[in-house]
C-alpha cells in the first residue's frame, strides 16, 4: 500500500480546517463553482494536512469518507465525481484579504513578494490531478494540488480555522465563502474594508454575473448569507457600510458565539438525488437548484418523473428547461389547498393590501387589523407575478414582514408541506428566498390579501 493511502485519514467529527489565505478569497474566472464542490474541497484539504508532505505521490481517501465530511451519504458519490470535475477545470484567480498576505511563500516562488509592490494576480486550478480507482470494494480517489499551492496546503502560513461541522451546515455559496473569510478575523473582530465591487464576486462564485446596484446586492446576496451564518455558525456578524468618495466600502464586525444550538439541530444530510436525476436528463445543476428551492422537492422529484415520461413519447418537448418549469407551475396549480389552521392561525388573517395604500405609499401588513365585521373584498382577477409581488412585500415595514413570516410559519407546518430548507429561511427571516416568497404569495392569495 502507498504511502499516500496509509497516511491520508478519514476525518473525525468537529473537524478544523487551517484553509489557506490564498484560497479562501477566491473567484472563479471561467466558470462558476458550486458550493457542494466547494465543501468538499475543504474535506480533502483537511485530509491533506493530516497527512503532510507525501511528495509527488499525492493524497487518497475513500469517497465515502470525504462525502461524510461534509455531511452527504455515500448516494452522493457519482456526484462527488462531478465536483471532482470542477475542482480540476474551474481556474479560480486569488483575492487579497489583508494587507501582507501573498499568494505565494517565498519557497514557492521563483521571485519574492516585496513590501510596495503592486498586487499579484494569481491563477491556478484547486487540483491539478485527480486518479479514481478501488481498494477492494470501495472506491478512492486520489489527487494533486497544483505547484503554487501544494505547499500552503499542508503547512500554511496564514491561514483561517474553518469549521467543517459548520461548512456542512451552510447551504449557499455566499454563506460558506463569508463565513471562510469572516472567520478568520475571530480574534481581532473585524476584517478587512473593501469598495462593495471587491464583495460580490467573491461571494457569488462566479465573476460572469451582470452588476447591479449595492443596495440589490446587500438586500438579495449578502444580507441572506449573513443570517444563515448568524444561525448557524460559531460566529456572529455585522455589516459595516462606509460611505466615500468612489462609492460604499464594506466590512463585517466579528465576535464568537459560546454556543450554537439551533445550527447543531437545523443540520441536514447533503440530499444531491434530485440533481443526479436532473443532470441524467441534461439539465443545469444550478437551475434544478432554484427551482427546487422554489417548488420543494417533493414537486420537482414528481416533475422530472414526468419530464423524462414526456422526453421518451412521441413528440418529446424541444426545451427541456421551460418544459420542466410548465409541469412545476402546473404541480404547484393542482396542490390541494385546505382551509387555514384554526383557532389563533384563523384570527391571524388580516384584510388584504389596500389598493389605495399602494399607491399612496402608505406601508401595510398583517399589523393593520381589519374592522371587524368588514365586508371582504372581491378578489384580485389575476396573481401578480412572483416578481410584482416581492416588490410588494417589500413595501411593508419590517415588523409586518416578520408578522406574515410567523404566520407563514405556522401555515405551511399545518399544511404539511413545510421542509427543514423551508422553515430554516423562515425563521431566519429570508422570505427572498424564492422558496418562501412562492408560498407566501399563496398565503396571502388564499387569505384574499393579494
Amino acid at each position: 500500500m502507498s504511502k499516500a493511502l496509509q497516511t491520508t485519514p478519514q476525518l473525525p467529527a468537529a473537524e478544523v480546517f487551517r484553509k489557506p489565505t490564498a484560497i479562501i478569497a477566491i473567484v472563479p474566472a471561467n466558470k462558476p463553482l458550486t458550493v457542494t464542490a466547494r465543501k468538499a474541497y475543504n474535506v480533502m484539504g483537511r485530509m491533506a494536512q493530516r497527512a503532510g508532505d507525501t511528495g509527488d505521490t499525492g493524497y487518497a481517501a475513500p469517497l465515502k469518507s470525504i462525502l461524510r465530511g461534509f455531511g452527504a451519504d455515500s448516494n452522493a458519490a457519482g456526484s462527488l465525481k462531478r465536483y471532482l470535475d470542477e475542482m480540476m477545470t474551474t481556474k479560480v484567480e486569488w483575492r487579497q484579504l489583508s494587507a501582507g498576505d501573498t499568494p505565494l511563500q517565498a519557497a514557492d516562488a521563483a521571485d519574492v513578494v516585496v513590501a510596495g509592490e503592486p498586487e499579484r494576480l494569481l491563477m491556478f486550478t484547486l487540483v491539478s490531478q485527480v486518479e479514481l480507482y478501488k481498494v477492494g470494494r470501495d472506491n478512492w480517489v486520489r489527487w494533486w494540488y497544483p505547484p503554487a499551492i501544494r505547499r500552503q496546503m499542508t503547512d500554511p502560513e496564514r491561514w483561517a480555522q474553518i469549521s467543517l461541522e459548520t461548512v456542512a451546515r451552510l447551504g449557499t455559496y455566499a454563506a460558506v465563502a463569508l463565513y471562510e473569510i469572516c472567520v478568520r478575523y475571530k480574534t481581532t473582530g473585524r476584517t478587512a474594508r473593501q469598495h462593495w465591487s471587491w464583495w460580490v464576486p467573491v461571494l457569488r462564485g462566479s465573476e460572469q454575473a451582470k452588476q447591479r446596484e449595492w443596495r440589490k446586492i446587500k438586500s438579495e446576496l449578502v444580507v441572506p448569507a449573513l443570517r444563515e451564518i448568524n444561525e448557524l455558525s460559531e460566529i456572529e456578524i455585522t455589516l459595516v457600510e462606509h460611505k466615500e468618495a468612489d462609492g460604499v466600502h464594506v466590512q463585517f464586525e466579528v465576535s464568537p458565539r459560546e454556543s450554537h444550538t439551533a445550527a447543531a439541530e437545523a443540520q441536514q444530510p447533503v440530499d444531491v438525488s434530485l440533481v443526479n436525476r436532473a443532470l441524467s436528463l441534461h439539465l443545469a445543476e444550478r437551475e434544478v437548484d432554484a427551482l427546487t428551492e422554489r417548488y420543494g422537492e417533493a414537486a420537482m422529484a414528481r416533475a422530472l418523473d414526468l419530464l423524462d415520461r414526456h422526453l421518451n413519447g412521441s413528440q418529446p418537448p424541444a426545451d427541456r428547461l421551460a418544459h420542466l418549469k410548465w409541469i412545476l407551475h402546473g404541480i404547484a396549480e393542482r396542490a390541494p389547498r385546505r382551509p387555514g389552521p384554526q383557532g389563533a392561525i384563523a384570527a391571524a388573517a388580516q384584510p388584504p393590501l389596500p389598493r389605495a395604500a399602494q399607491a399612496s405609499g402608505r406601508r401595510v401588513g398583517p399589523v393593520d387589523a381589519a374592522p371587524q365585521g368588514a365586508a371582504a373584498p372581491a378578489p384580485a382577477p389575476a396573481q401578480p407575478s412572483l416578481q410584482a409581488f416581492s416588490l410588494r412585500f417589500d413595501a411593508l415595514e419590517r415588523e409586518q414582514q416578520g408578522a406574515w413570516l410567523a404566520e407563514l410559519r405556522r401555515w405551511v407546518v399545518e399544511r404539511g408541506v413545510a421542509t427543514p430548507l423551508m422553515v430554516r429561511r423562515i425563521d431566519s427571516g429570508d422570505w427572498r428566498s424564492p422558496l418562501v416568497l412562492a408560498w407566501m404569495q399563496r398565503l396571502l392569495t388564499e387569505r384574499g390579501a393579494l
